[in-house]
């Protein structure tokens, strides 16, 4: 890489906790980075005042993952340095080896190189676990071993010298395996007790060693299951690790309450994304683990790949709610979500949120010309003539437009009625509405298409952004929105038509916006006379 091109490559930097530094001076750790984003990068660092080196990538949304996993590495071992050491059993031990051989597999088994490599990796492992050498250089999930081993063992047979050299002389554990230890405890978030050190070390370098043999057979052509897998406890078993409370069982009560309280599908699956997203960020699903520090982290990753809008209105309401539900019930003592802050966009407007009449006229014209292509599903096609046409005349969002049954298009007032029901699926007030169909869709034929469906749903399911695509694909000025710009237009027209204002938001679904207006009813009767004055569009 040329000198310009290296200047780019973005940089990690953390400052150590001051409290920390002369704790954590001259430690030096092992980092696996881009868990989720391939290819992975493995560094090893040395802890001063600051911890500093390069992301080495110009690619932002793996420099960002990167940082994201290095900072919450990092994170986790100022959080362990002020714990409490903890004693685990053999079997938790060896659960946590565990990681070290999966990881190891994990990085290599895509791409293992020639069998050479693992040979060398492998015998200088052997020799320093079996004590038949002093030291060698620390294992750090790479592999470039050659050098070493042709000057310690010769280029005769390895195996030949290793077992030559008599076994039980040095203890070697902690130069050769300390960096591959010390990674998987900060990884899972354990402070071992001193004296079970030097055990952990012999477990971590067995696994190293079964690794090794594993990836040299990957390297030979042989990817058959290895039964030295199967001897490690699932790390769901170590005790210590083992979360009092689950983000995702939080999610599951608080929906279980929101539920009955009337809370949409559609908030379930929006908030169900958000917190599956911050699980995937962690690497873990330990709700008492989650820090202020990690929701940043969170933050700093999600905006790397989204708006801050998206941020904002997509992620945080979900995460905020359910941790917020959780403190108000007793689980949690406090929502580390709220140290997210995240200013609002400021918003430039350049047009109007309404499609104007030139627009809705190319839009109808399109509706009505549509012609279904060829294998396309009859009540697709059935949802991109309507679905529009009937936003256009009652301000309704696109989504519940589309899933209109036909046992919601009824007589009601001696008026031919939609009834946008939470019964037919997600209605963001949660409450049904009785609105009037406009006379133009009368006469474009839509009772008729109507009466000539089958029962139940008239459009078919998930045709909501093919409905958005098509819409887009006839105005495509993108500072409007192909679902709300009906919503925009039809408040316009009744604002310039001097119409009941609290009639209009009862057509569209719209909360009173006062306690008096919320006295009384908006009948059929009156939304008729309204829907009867908005204008046709003229074709």
């Amino acid at each position: 890489m040329d000198k310009r091109a290296a200047s780019t490559v973005p940089q990690f930097r953390c400052r150590v906790p001051t409290k920390l530094v002369d704790q954590l001076r001259g430690k030096r750790i092992l980092l696996h980075l881009s868990r989720r984003t391939e290819p992975a990068c493995i560094k090893v660092v040395t802890i001063g005042t600051d911890v500093a080196f390069s992301l080495e990538t110009t690619d932002e949304t793996i420099a960002g993952a990167r940082h994201a996993d290095a900072l919450e590495h990092l994170q986790r071992l100022f959080d362990l340095t002020a714990a409490a050491p903890i004693k685990l059993s053999h079997r938790e031990m060896v659960a946590l080896a565990g990681a070290v051989y999966h990881t190891y597999v994990w990085v290599h088994e895509d791409n293992p190189g020639e069998p050479g490599r693992w040979a060398w990796h492998k015998g200088l492992s052997r020799a320093i676990y079996e004590g038949r050498i002093r030291d060698a250089p620390p294992a750090t999930l790479k592999v470039d071993d050659a050098g070493t081993g042709l000057v310690i063992f010769g280029s005769g047979d390895l195996t030949e010298a290793i077992n030559a050299l008599p076994a039980g002389q040095y203890d070697g554990l902690e130069g050769r395996f300390g960096l591959l230890a010390d990674w998987a405890l900060i990884r899972h978030r354990v402070r071992l007790a001193p004296d079970q050190r030097k055990h952990f070390l012999k477990l971590v370098a067995a696994a190293s060693l079964d690794a090794a043999w594993q990836l040299r057979r990957n390297a030979e052509g042989d990817y058959r299951p290895d039964p030295m897998a199967q001897r490690f406890p699932p790390i769901e078993s170590v005790a210590a690790l083992k979360p009092n409370q689950t983000i995702s069982g939080l999610f599951d009560l608080w929906w279980k309450e929101a539920k009955a309280t009337g809370r949409s599908q559609s908030t379930h699956d929006t908030y169900k994304g958000a917190i599956d997203r911050l699980i995937k960020h962690l690497g873990h699903d330990d709700a008492g683990r989650v820090s202020e520090d990690d929701m940043l982290a969170f933050k700093n990753a999600r905006l790397k790949v989204v708006s801050a809008k998206t941020l904002k209105d997509g992620d945080l309401p979900g995460i905020k709610s359910v941790f917020g539900w959780a403190v108000d019930n007793r689980k949690l003592t406090k929502n580390p979500a709220d140290a997210i802050k995240v200013k609002s966009e400021k918003k430039i407007r350049t047009r109007s949120k309404g499609f104007t009449d030139e627009e809705a006229k190319a839009i109808f014209v399109a509706c009505l010309e549509y012609v279904r292509k060829p294998k396309e599903d009859a009540r697709t096609a059935a949802a991109k003539k309507w679905g529009p046409l009937i936003a256009c005349y009652t301000g309704c969002r696109i989504a519940e437009a589309l899933q209109l049954r036909k046992e919601d298009i009824r007589e009601e007032s001696n008026h031919r009625a939609f009834d946008f029901n939470p019964a037919a699926g997600s209605i963001k007030s949660g409450s049904y509405r009785i609105v009037p169909v406009h006379q133009h869709l009368i006469d474009l034929g839509f009772l008729r298409f109507v009466e000539g469906s089958d029962d139940g749903p008239l459009f078919a399911r998930g045709s909501y952004k093919r409905v958005v695509d098509f819409v887009r694909a006839v105005v495509a000025d993108k500072r409007v929105q192909p679902n709300h710009a009906w919503r925009h237009r039809l408040k316009t027209i009744a604002r310039n038509l001097g119409l009941d204002h609290r009639v209009v938001d009862c057509i569209q679904g719209h909360a009173a916006r006062t306690s008096g207006e919320d006295y009384g009813d908006v009948t059929v009767m009156a939304m008729a006379r309204v829907i009867s004055a908005i204008p046709r569009v003229v074709l």
